[in-house]
């Protein structure tokens, strides 16, 4: 017999298909027409190469750019990226090796395809994000062992019908072949939205909001899905929360990085 999980895994392909029959001839990035060859892709190739990849030199630790943190870091007498991490992640908890994202969350294809699924229900977004994700983290997707999406509360999951991390991180398994680790973290706590809040605030309410349970990942190389970082308070507080199941480390991919609000 059935579990409920797989029911719930077998409805949720079943809504991916009827979507990809439904959809459009539409790039989500864009809007425009898909060519002949895209039609399955999601995202035209002009909006594929009109997003910003993050382009080096970055913190070998949270991925941020260093022309602007390791100045001020180096200018403030703190530690170089050399010793592991800059100012960016200098308060980040130790549980969290690394992070690293795909693309700028910046107005135009990037955000459109964030937001459209995200909010607008549309989960095929999830396969040219989890593309790019593999594109351009081929290195640190190498020798995982599993990936862990980053869990909704009960609240957002029932008024959006999707985790759009744990659709992010099955198509990134498919795409690179690697276990995708379902139901090992959950959101204990409801957690307000963090568009509004500044970093100070985002750290705050990501406190706690988190635990493991069920199957331990015993010695095991691991990376949190999210779709968006933006302080990593977020991936910070999984972080801590999936050490208790034994990992021997955890890093974290995301599609996007935002800018910090001030």
């Amino acid at each position: 017999m059935l579990s409920a999980r797989s029911m719930l895994r077998g409805a949720g392909a079943l809504a991916l298909d009827l979507e990809a029959l439904a959809l459009p001839r539409a790039c989500l990035g864009c809007g425009q027409e898909l060519g002949q060859g895209e039609e399955h892709a999601g995202c035209c190739t002009l909006c594929r190469h009109r997003m910003r990849r993050i382009a080096p030199p970055v913190c070998a630790r949270c991925g941020q750019p260093l022309d602007r943190w390791s100045a001020r870091w180096a200018a403030a007498g703190g530690a170089s990226a050399g010793a592991g991490h800059c100012e960016f992640c200098a308060a980040w908890p130790a549980e969290l090796a690394w992070a690293a994202s795909a693309v700028w969350l910046e107005d135009g294809p990037a955000r459109s395809l964030a937001l459209a699924l995200k909010y607008g229900g549309w989960r095929t977004a999830a396969g040219p994000m989890a593309s790019l994700i593999v594109a351009e983290l081929a290195p640190r997707l190498r020798g995982l062992d599993a990936l862990v999406p980053v869990p909704l509360g009960r609240t957002r999951l029932r008024e959006r019908g999707h985790n759009q991390a744990a659709l992010l991180a099955d198509a990134i398994g498919r795409a690179a072949g690697i276990r995708v680790a379902h139901g090992l973290l959950l959101r204990v706590r409801e957690t307000r939205t963090q568009t509004r809040l500044s970093p100070a605030g985002r750290w705050d309410n990501t406190r706690g909001a988190f635990a493991a349970r069920g199957e331990t990942l015993g010695g095991m190389h691991v990376a949190l899905v999210d779709d968006v970082v933006t302080t990593g308070a977020t991936l910070g507080a999984a972080a801590q929360a999936l050490a208790e199941s034994g990992t021997a480390s955890i890093g974290a991919v995301t599609f996007a990085r935002a800018l910090v609000p001030s």
